[in-house]
C-alpha cells in the first residue's frame, strides 16, 4: 500500500480545494490528456501522482520534464545512455517501483535486460564499454555527492562541458522522482499480474 493517498484521476483530490487549487487541478489534468489519452495519471507514473497530490507544483514539474525529455541534448540524444543512468540511480536509491516501470523503455532503448541486471557489478564485470562505464561512475559519485575533479574531467572529455553540466543536472532530475517514489512507494504491476492470470 502506498504510504499516502494518491492522485491518479481529479475526483482522487483529497478536499477540501479552494478554487485556485481548482484551477491548477484541472490544467494538470487537461494536460495529461495529451499525455495518457484521457483526463489521468497512468498507474505507470506512480510518483507523478504523488506530487499532484499539489497541482501547482505538478504543472512546474511538468515543464520541467517536458524540457528534460524532449529538448535537452544529453537525456535526448543518447536515450540509451539516458537510461542507462536512471536505471543506474534507480538502483542506488533502491527505488524498484521506478526501476520496475523504466524496464522496458530502457531496453526498447538500448540498454538489454542483461545490462539492467548488472548495474550493481559495473565494476567487475566486461559488459559494459567505456563509456556505459563512465555514466555508471558518474551518476553513482554525482548521487553520494562525490564527483572528483578526476571524474568530472572525465565527464568533460567524452560529453563537453556543457554536456557534462546536462548529465549532472539529468541525475539530479530522475534523483528527485526516485526519492519521492521510494519514500511514497506508489504500486503497479506493470503487467505482471495480468501475465499471471491469463495463465491461470
Amino acid at each position: 500500500m502506498p504510504r499516502a493517498q494518491l492522485v491518479y484521476r481529479p475526483d482522487e483530490f483529497p478536499g477540501p480545494i479552494d478554487k485556485d487549487q481548482q484551477q491548477q487541478l484541472d490544467a494538470l489534468f487537461e494536460h495529461m490528456k495529451s499525455f495518457a489519452g484521457k483526463p489521468e495519471i497512468p498507474g505507470t507514473a506512480g510518483a507523478f501522482a504523488i506530487v499532484a497530490r499539489d497541482p501547482k507544483l505538478a504543472l512546474m514539474l511538468l515543464q520541467v520534464s517536458d524540457y528534460m525529455t524532449k529538448e535537452c541534448a544529453w537525456t535526448t540524444q543518447r536515450k540509451d545512455l539516458r537510461q542507462l543512468m536512471i536505471q543506474t540511480l534507480n538502483w542506488f536509491f533502491k527505488c524498484d517501483f521506478n526501476f520496475q516501470s523504466h524496464l522496458a523503455t530502457a531496453e526498447r532503448d538500448g540498454i538489454s535486460a542483461e545490462l539492467q541486471a548488472a548495474i550493481p557489478y559495473w565494476e567487475v564485470t566486461t559488459l559494459f564499454d567505456e563509456e556505459q562505464s563512465l555514466v555508471i561512475e558518474f551518476t553513482l559519485a554525482a548521487c553520494k555527492g562525490e564527483v572528483s575533479d578526476t571524474l568530472f574531467a572525465r565527464a568533460v572529455e567524452r560529453f563537453g562541458e556543457g554536456g557534462a553540466l546536462e548529465f549532472t543536472n539529468a541525475v539530479a532530475w530522475w534523483s528527485f522522482w526516485a526519492i519521492v517514489a521510494g519514500a511514497v512507494r506508489p504500486e503497479h504491476d506493470f503487467g505482471h499480474s495480468t501475465a499471471s492470470r491469463a495463465a491461470a
